[in-house]
């Protein structure tokens, strides 16, 4: 049984911890493995962190997953670094990394990398370059090789015109090129050399640089006419405008509206630094892609009767914390989005999060929509379709519990929210749930099941044509199954309103 209790514990009390049990970051490879903790360093270790460590020759990324009291081999090596000191999944989730590794048969290292977001979860590979005695061999102009074969010349030129270069850059460089086979044999010759590398992550936050006024105004006044030398006007009324500029707003001006709005360049900028009235810092930027989304506030309608009835069940589940699932069967225009939205306002209510999956990209812009009229400024959206900067800093406010909604497709399911209390599958009998040509090959339904289980929060499956084994859980028992027969036609053309809006918003061109 893993001991998630060290995540939480103090720091006078976590002295004793000596190991932890990683889950590599290394493709095809089962198991977990024990390294021991550097001394100098053991407090600043926590459950779920991202980390690098030594893997036989290379060094890897992995996942702590647990901090055991004694490893399970005799000898350990040492984390070689924490990278990054907030943990990137929960012990909630290395408990559904855990299930999908046991039903899916997945390497937990590959299960857990899934929750991670793409850029952020790097592989190790090696970095190729010329040994010392081939740049000697071409300071002297004599060739590397007498007589080298096209894919060695192709290799070699490669390396000589752009220096050392990693793995998957030689592998964009030259495609369906079997180069590595070629590079073993340089390697052997004493050509090329080649080491264990990890790259840095590709995705990190993004910062814009900004001028902000710190000098007096009455002195910034005194040396406005003597910002430049004598004969250089157009130098001077730069430096006016952009002093002028920043002086009359309140916040930090991004460099780029400077220089569009004054004219003024980088060196105009420095001699207002210089005279000590500016300094230009680096701002924190979010990439949001619904910054730019305008929504009409909803609020509430009154519930049917029918919706009153299945309302108050699912009330009672959060009320309990009930671990069975809600099957909500209702046809097309029911009303189970309502439902859904009474069940995210009770889950806000307790200081939880929701996560709101859909089948489909092309579905999210509507119940985005939908969940924006009613909370705004509270959902984030998570999807393959955003750029990878969106998808971190989402990913990010998630993590730290700065978003109260995500909606998205199966993967928004690994969503790191710090106090999960609602998930809702909607349409929960489509295919696209299922993810079967990469590994984990998951199905989200049932994921979904489980991790709202071992987080205790409430799970809604909501479906018009509920499948067999819906209905037969249903009836079995195992799920709780509620119906609402009825459409609504108020609540229908409410719906196309929002959906004319979502279709003229740029926000969401990209999935027209």
């Amino acid at each position: 049984m893993i001991n998630y209790n060290h995540s939480t514990m103090p720091s006078e009390n976590r002295t004793t911890l000596l190991y932890a049990r990683i889950a590599v970051n290394v493709p095809h490879v089962q198991g977990i493995f024990d390294y021991h903790l550097p001394e100098e360093t053991q407090d600043n270790f926590k459950l779920g962190q991202l980390v690098e460590v030594p893997f036989g020759r290379q060094s890897v990324q992995g996942v702590i997953i647990e901090f055991p009291e004694k490893p399970a081999v005799t000898q350990t090596k040492a984390i070689q670094k924490i990278l990054d000191p907030t943990p990137v999944v929960t012990p909630e989730q290395i408990q559904l990394a855990q299930y999908i590794a046991r039903e899916t048969l997945s390497p937990l290292g590959v299960t857990l990398q899934a929750m991670v977001p793409a850029g952020l979860s790097v592989q190790s590979d090696s970095t190729y370059r010329l040994t010392d005695e081939s740049e000697i061999l071409l300071e002297e102009g004599q060739p590397l090789l007498p007589e080298p074969s096209p894919s060695q010349s192709r290799l070699l030129d490669l390396l000589v015109k752009r220096g050392p270069l990693r793995g998957r850059q030689i592998d964009r460089a030259l495609p369906q090129k079997n180069w590595r086979k070629t590079a073993g044999s340089l390697t052997r010759r004493g050509i090329i050399k080649s080491q264990s590398t990890l790259a840095d992550p590709s995705v990190k936050p993004k910062y814009e640089r900004r001028l902000q006024f710190t000098g007096d105004l009455d002195s910034a006044r005194e040396q406005m006419d003597d910002l430049a030398r004598k004969g250089y006007p157009e130098a001077l009324a730069r430096r006016q405008r952009a002093l002028q500029l920043i002086m009359d707003q309140p916040e930090p001006v991004p460099l780029s509206g400077i220089y569009d709005k004054t004219g003024a360049n980088l060196n105009d900028l420095k001699i207002l630094i210089q005279r000590e009235l500016a300094v230009i810092i680096e701002v924190p930027v979010l990439r949001d892609p619904l910054a730019n989304l305008v929504v009409t506030p909803q609020s509430a309608p009154n519930l049917t009767p029918g919706q009153k009835e299945v309302w108050q069940l699912i009330l009672e589940g959060f009320q309990s914390n009930s671990s069975k699932p809600y099957l909500l069967h209702g046809v097309t225009g029911s009303g189970k989005t309502e439902i859904y939205l009474r069940a995210v306002e009770e889950t806000i209510a307790a200081g939880k999060q929701a996560i709101i999956m859909v089948p489909e990209i092309a579905l999210t812009p509507q119940t985005v929509t939908r969940f924006m009229s009613r909370f705004p400024d509270r959902v984030g959206v998570l999807h393959s379709e955003l750029s990878p900067g969106e998808r971190y800093d989402t990913w990010r406010l998630a993590r730290h519990g700065a978003l109260d909604i995500v909606v998205g497709p199966r993967s928004a399911i690994f969503t790191p929210f710090p106090d999960l209390g609602l998930i809702v599958v909607d349409e929960c009998h489509d295919d696209s749930y299922y993810q079967g040509d990469i590994s984990p090959r998951y199905h989200a339904l049932h994921t979904a099941i489980y991790y709202a289980k071992v987080s205790s929060a409430v799970c809604i499956l909501g479906s018009a044509t509920p499948d067999v084994t819906g209905r037969y859980q249903g009836e079995r028992g195992n799920w709780n199954y509620l119906a609402l027969p009825e459409r609504i036609l108020a609540h229908r053309e409410s719906i196309q309103v929002q959906l004319n809006q979502a279709a003229h918003d740029p926000t969401f061109s990209r999935y027209q």
